[in-house]
């Protein structure tokens, strides 16, 4: 646990003082990458400094598409992108529209919302509330550093709430749904390979995964040299 808490806490200190903030698409971003998001509002204190908190991690799945994937998720529609989707469900649960009554499903509720008016509100959200940061990996990497990341992240937030000392109200994210509540739970707005754990953490939950200090030490270093 210690080698994942040095980990979080180091990305952590290295995009609060390195990088390029950007606010939406842009011809300075890498051909394929890694994004960091940071949410207006959502702190986390580390060493008793206050930092932006890291909110969503994702890559682009298709090879020199990093561009349209943050073009996608800015100003495209919740067929396109899951961070859309969820972040238009977490909307509509906040304005007290009881998407799940309203919906039932997720398939039901992208095909009656797809390209209408909740679009608009979900561009303008994040217009208004998520900037990021990027890193320029090369595209055979991708898939690897993202399952670390989400998983290492997930297991950082999980046991920092359960201490009390991370505490999200307020994070829009509570509203959303997504299998197993995996973005409510793990304080991101991811759910594929978020790691769920238990309350008590007893055990080792998941050494069925690489978080060995050797990998993570490579990958920090690898995203300290790709940081846009």
């Amino acid at each position: 646990m210690g080698d994942i808490i040095r980990f979080v806490e180091d990305i952590h200190f290295l995009t609060s003082n390195k990088g390029m903030l950007f606010r939406g698409p842009s011809d300075s971003l890498p051909l394929n990458g890694l994004y960091m998001f940071f949410e207006a509002g959502q702190k986390i204190i580390i060493n008793n400094k206050d930092y932006n908190r890291i909110v969503r991690i994702g890559i682009n799945e298709r090879p020199d598409n990093f561009r349209n994937r943050i073009r996608g998720h800015y100003q495209g529609n919740i067929e396109g992108s899951v961070f859309r989707e969820n972040v238009g469900w977490a909307l509509l649960d906040l304005m007290g529209k009881n998407p799940i009554s309203l919906y039932r499903t997720k398939r039901e509720y992208k095909k009656r919302n797809s390209g209408g008016p909740l679009e608009e509100e979900i561009s303008d959200y994040f217009s208004k509330y998520f900037t990021f940061k990027a890193f320029r990996i090369p595209y055979s990497k991708l898939e690897d550093y993202e399952a670390t990341l989400i998983g290492a992240f997930s297991i950082y937030y999980q046991y920092r709430i359960s201490k009390g000392d991370l505490d999200l109200k307020g994070w829009l994210g509570l509203h959303t749904y997504s299998r197993q509540d995996r973005i409510k739970k793990s304080g991101l707005w991811n759910s594929e390979n978020v790691i769920l754990l238990e309350k008590n953490f007893l055990g080792n939950p998941f050494e069925k995964f690489d978080f060995s200090e050797e990998k993570l030490n490579a990958i920090l270093l690898d995203l300290e040299r790709s940081l846009v």
